[in-house]
């Protein structure tokens, strides 16, 4: 899908304007989550995905423990077009977390994949109010094609009350922007912005927005100027159930 710059700008204030939760003033402002719950091996959160557009259903996803991390299964998620001509999407269907929910790795429908050194971190623990964060990454794609840099920038916004179909719970929203070094002579690099809501009474963010966008800087924008934006998916993901060894809730 092909949008205007003034779009894709007005989608990023359109993320948080209909994220559908509100600041809860009976969280202290200074409290902070201090470190990542672990979840037993064995459980199982559940999370039902949205085209976040029109409210159409997607995937439903499930991110399963192990000992030593866990997997977020099932995605059905479209990057930008790989080209200036709209066609080549590539579809993630996989993430491997390490034991502190950093992304060790990102598997295509296609068989490929990208590994991340140092892991990408999600949530920069100790979640604070206000902190922000930076962290530098290198990608590397399983075809062995040139590493990429990757740059990811964000920070804490604050304590809210979040309602999705497993419950009302109180959240840090967390905010990214991550640049992924991918640009190409007739375009820029794609930029992912998600929004996470974190809630430390289940270990695990309940809430998520996501999408991701490059500009196309061969085609001069038509008659009006400026660029074309090429956009991905953007997805809302909303936690349906969680089913830890010993116990469902």
């Amino acid at each position: 899908m092909q949008i205007r710059r003034s779009v894709a700008a007005a989608f990023a204030a359109l993320v948080l304007a209909s994220a559908g939760c509100a600041t809860d003033p009976s969280m202290p402002a200074g409290e902070i989550a201090t470190a990542p719950v672990a979840l037993p091996a064995g459980s199982v959160l559940t999370y039902a995905t949205f085209n976040a557009y029109n409210d159409e259903p997607r995937a439903t996803v499930r991110q399963v423990f192990g000992p030593a991390g866990s997997r977020i299964e099932g995605m059905d998620y479209q990057i930008p077009a790989e080209n200036a001509f709209g066609i080549n999407r590539a579809i993630f269907v996989n993430r491997v977390l390490d034991a502190q929910g950093n992304i060790v790795r990102l598997e295509r429908a296609d068989g490929s994949s990208v590994t991340y050194d140092p892991p990408m971190r999600v949530l920069p623990f100790p979640l604070r109010p206000g902190a922000r964060f930076s962290q530098a990454v290198t990608a590397r794609e399983s075809d062995g094609s040139r590493p990429r840099r990757v740059i990811v920038t964000g920070y804490v916004a604050g304590w809210e009350t979040v309602k999705v179909p497993a419950g009302e719970f109180r959240a840090l929203r967390v905010v990214r922007d991550t640049f992924l070094g991918d640009e190409r002579f007739y375009r820029t690099q794609t930029t992912r912005k998600e929004v996470d809501w974190y809630a430390p009474s289940v270990g695990a963010v309940v809430r998520s927005h996501e999408d991701s966008f490059n500009e196309d800087t061969m085609s001069g924008g038509g008659e009006s100027g400026g660029t074309l934006v090429y956009q991905g998916d953007w997805l809302r993901w909303e936690l349906q159930s969680v089913s830890r060894t010993g116990g469902s809730r």
